[in-house]
């Protein structure tokens, strides 16, 4: 289970901010600065806040300071690609294992019965019917980071605006990475 709570320290800003909205980077034995957002390298590592503004500084200050190699060229859009496509296959995978509910009547039916851990919604959408849908009984915020053909992509849709995700080991990496790409568009 991930840790959302626990505080880390951003290298840029030298703030304390929650592990849901931090990017790992790590410096491989190659020499090579690159965003590790699922631990997938070894190598010296380092936080960053997920926000546009954060890692622009990021950028800068390796070109002033290291002589490492680093790829600042669209290292935004590049995470934002690999938070984004992550969610949309994690929203897949949970469609595939039958823990998803779509459609505005479905899920305000089944956010009565508390049978929704977690609903995400679209950006684009209907800001009326946006707030008709309660929150589940533990969702602390509203979750929109993707817009209506993203949240579509995995249903094999054009739109979609409501996904409600039933109790299931999807949810704790969906609220991470919707966190962590909600900072990054929207900070």
């Amino acid at each position: 289970m991930i840790n959302l709570d626990k505080k880390i320290l951003c290298h840029i800003t030298k703030k304390l901010y929650p592990n849901s909205l931090m990017i790992r980077f790590v410096i491989t034995p190659s020499n090579i600065l690159t965003p590790d957002l699922y631990h997938e390298f070894d190598g010296e590592e380092f936080y960053v806040i997920a926000s546009k503004r954060t890692l622009e500084d990021l950028a800068l200050y390796y070109d002033e300071k290291c002589e490492k190699t680093f790829q600042k060229e669209n290292i935004i859009s590049n995470i934002d690609k690999i938070l984004s496509k992550r969610i949309i296959s994690l929203i897949g995978l949970a469609r595939k294992a039958g823990k998803v509910i779509i459609g505005y009547e479905k899920i305000q039916k089944s956010l009565s019965f508390n049978k929704i851990e977690l609903l995400l919604q679209t950006k684009d959408g209907s800001k009326n019917r946006k707030k008709d849908l309660l929150l589940p009984k533990f969702q602390k915020s509203r979750i929109d980071c993707l817009n209506r053909k993203e949240l579509g992509t995995p249903f094999g849709r054009d739109s979609v605006t409501n996904v409600g995700f039933l109790k299931s080991s999807f949810t704790n990496p969906l609220i991470f990475d919707t966190s962590r790409l909600e900072s990054l568009r929207y900070c």
